[in-house]
């Protein structure tokens, strides 16, 4: 069933300000990481110096998570993304004006990348916290399918106006206007209209029974996705190297499963009562068929992006339906753990291709299938035996 946007007291405000504000974050995001990946390559020449720094920038989500949480008890989500927008807006016209100065270029970039990224951690948490403060429960996987689409819009679009905005403009004026942009995102993120503020339209919250409502298995579910997505940013280009000899076909591959991820928004209004359970057996069967062969990685690219978009939509939707007024404490836990995961599975991967080589990635799906089908077996055990104690009690 086709699922629309309902218009509820200032939804349609909050939606027009929440995606703007998305398109600016988002684009401004993933333009400075390919800047900087530009900069760190032009300058340089040096692949291990880039693959150093963008594994610093990474650094910091491990441990802030934590740290955000504990912020975000003192401010509400709404101020956070105001202040991180702002922070970040001063950190790209200051990183503007030190480009402009100083000789140590790749050093500052570095500098200025690893700050962002902090900065981003704070941001992010406070952005899944506050779609149930900004919108009704009916629309929030909605919001969250608008936002895959941009998110996936800025990352495969960041690169081409990037490299066409360096035609014109300097690296550092180019972060400048980034700086200029997340400015007005934090006027847009002042402008949301919180539910909780609302009389007529109250948010009743009950703390969150850690034994009863805790998404366990959802979050297992989730967990598996990140690792598949950690395991295929390795292993998917080592086998366009080693197996298939070439460079071209990776952007082919990248492109098929972005097209995927911008599609899952649509696939999930037509099949919405897909479980995540399904879905991620699903994408254990598309690993099985990913052999190194062109045709083969391009259909399973673009169905992983599309399974992958449709788990991480339905998944963060479960997290923010979920009633608790610990809400900020339940994301940190979340985010942590997937972080953990992503950092993990990144460790992981290279090790499992040196031990299974092209074996990997048809062998981990084969063990998330095998798990998702024992899964399923249970499930369905433990519904006949409610029936079965229904019918005796009858």
């Amino acid at each position: 069933m086709k699922k629309e946007f309902r218009p509820h007291p200032n939804d349609r405000h909050n939606l027009l300000c929440y995606l703007s504000s998305m398109l600016i974050t988002f684009f401004g995001f993933y333009s400075f990481t390919y800047l900087v990946t530009w900069l760190t390559i032009e300058k340089t020449g040096d692949p291990q110096l880039l693959g150093n720094v963008m594994a610093m920038t990474m650094l910091p989500a491990i441990g802030l998570n934590l740290v955000a949480g504990r912020v975000l008890k003192y401010y509400s989500a709404k101020q956070m993304m105001f202040i991180t927008d702002i922070l970040t807006g001063i950190l790209f016209i200051g990183a503007y004006y030190a480009l402009n100065t100083v000789s140590w270029q790749i050093t500052c970039l570095v500098i200025v990348a690893v700050l962002n990224k902090s900065i981003g951690v704070f941001y992010k948490l406070s952005n899944k916290t506050i779609l149930p403060d900004l919108f009704a429960p009916v629309n929030i996987q909605i919001v969250n399918g608008y936002q895959t689409q941009i998110r996936q819009l800025a990352i495969v679009s960041a690169t081409m106006l990037v490299t066409m905005a360096l035609l014109w403009v300097t690296p550092a004026t180019l972060i400048l206007i980034m700086g200029i942009a997340f400015l007005v995102s934090a006027g847009l993120d002042w402008q949301f209209r919180t539910r909780s503020n609302l009389s007529s339209d109250s948010v009743v919250t009950v703390k969150l029974d850690r034994h009863r409502s805790w998404p366990t298995w959802s979050l297992l579910y989730a967990v598996l996705g990140y690792l598949v997505d950690a395991t295929i940013a390795v292993a998917v280009p080592w086998l366009v190297v080693s197996k298939l000899h070439s460079h071209w076909p990776l952007s082919w591959f990248l492109t098929a499963n972005a097209t995927g991820i911008l599609l899952a928004p649509l696939l999930l209004k037509r099949w919405s009562k897909q479980s995540l359970l399904t879905l991620t057996a699903f994408t254990g069967g598309c690993l099985l068929l990913m052999w190194p062969t062109f045709a083969s990685l391009m259909i399973t690219m673009f169905l992983i992006g599309a399974l992958r978009g449709q788990i991480n939509i339905s998944f963060f939707t479960t997290i923010q339906q979920i009633p608790t007024n610990n809400r900020n404490i339940l994301m940190t836990g979340v985010l942590t753990v997937i972080d953990t995961t992503t950092v993990i599975g990144s460790l992981l991967a290279p090790r499992l291709i040196l031990m299974l080589g092209s074996w990997t990635l048809p062998l981990l799906g084969g063990g998330i299938l095998l798990f998702c089908l024992t899964r399923l077996i249970i499930l369905l055990n433990n519904q006949k035996q409610s029936s079965s104690d229904i019918d005796e009690n009858c």
